[in-house]
C-alpha cells in the first residue's frame, strides 16, 4: 500500500478525490499529496485518529503544513511505545519512487492521551475537519465507545461504513440526526481501492475547501 501504488490504482479507476488516513500517522498522507500534483486525482491531506475514549477519528486539512501540526499534537499524545509488528505487521516507510527508505518502530495502533472533544478542538483550531469514523461498527466507533450520537456535538459530519451507506441508500447530503453522513472505501489493501466511492452527482466536491462547504450547508 505504497502511496505510489495507491495513486495508480486511483487514476486507473477514475477516481477524483481522495483522502489517505492511516492511524496516529500522517507521513504517506504527505506523500500522496506531493505525488498527486499534475496527476488527474486530488489528495485531501489526512489521518485517522483514536481519541482516549477509543474512537476512531478522522481528520482532514487544507494543506500539508495543517497536516504538520496534527503530526505535533499527536506525537505528543502517543505512549512511546514500540511496534508489536508479530501482531500489527511492519509500518513501513516510502518515498516518491515507491521505494521502502525505513521501519516506523512507534505504536501507533493505540488511543492518544487526549480526550475526543479536546482532539476536534485542536483540529479546528488548524482550519481542519472532524469527523467520528465509522459510527455504526461495533469496535472504536461513537456508538459503540459512548453509545450515543450527541446532537449538541461539534462534529462537522459523522460517517458511516460503506455497508452501511449501502444498505440505507445513502447519497451526499443526506444526514444521520442532523450531522452530514459521508462514507470511505476503508481499503486495506490496493485491491479495495475503487470497490466502493460516493459519487458526486451535481460537481460541487473538487477539494478540500469546497468539502468543508458541502457539510457546512448540509449540516442541520
Amino acid at each position: 500500500m505504497s502511496p505510489q501504488l495507491i495513486l495508480e490504482q486511483v487514476v486507473q479507476k477514475e477516481l477524483n478525490l481522495i483522502s489517505i488516513t492511516d492511524h496516529n500517522t500522517v507521513q504517506h498522507s504527505i506523500l500522496a499529496c506531493k505525488l498527486s500534483e499534475g496527476m488527474p486525482i486530488r489528495v485531501i491531506p489526512g489521518v485517522e485518529l483514536t481519541s482516549r475514549e477509543e474512537v476512531h477519528l478522522l481528520a482532514y486539512f487544507p494543506n500539508i503544513e495543517a497536516l504538520l501540526k496534527m503530526e505535533k499534537e499527536i506525537d505528543n499524545y502517543l505512549p512511546g511505545k514500540k511496534n508489536n509488528s508479530k501482531v500489527f505487521g511492519n509500518q513501513l516507510y516510502y518515498d516518491l519512487k515507491g521505494e521502502i527508505i525505513g521501519i516506523d518502530d512507534v505504536l501507533r495502533q493505540v488511543a492518544l492521551d487526549i480526550g475526543l472533544d479536546n482532539l476536534i478542538d485542536f483540529i479546528h483550531n488548524i482550519e481542519g475537519i472532524a469527523i467520528p469514523a465509522h459510527i455504526d461498527k461495533d469496535r472504536f466507533s461513537l456508538l459503540s465507545q459512548l453509545g450515543f450520537l450527541d446532537q449538541e456535538a461539534d462534529y462537522d459530519a459523522v460517517e458511516a461504513s460503506k455497508f452501511k451507506w449501502i444498505k440505507e441508500k445513502y447519497q451526499l447530503g443526506d444526514t444521520w440526526d442532523g450531522f452530514p453522513v459521508i462514507a470511505g472505501s476503508d481499503s486495506h489493501g490496493v485491491e479495495d481501492i475503487g470497490l466502493f466511492f460516493m459519487e458526486d452527482n451535481q460537481d460541487e466536491i473538487k477539494n478540500f475547501i469546497s468539502l468543508k462547504d458541502f457539510l457546512k450547508r448540509s449540516k442541520q
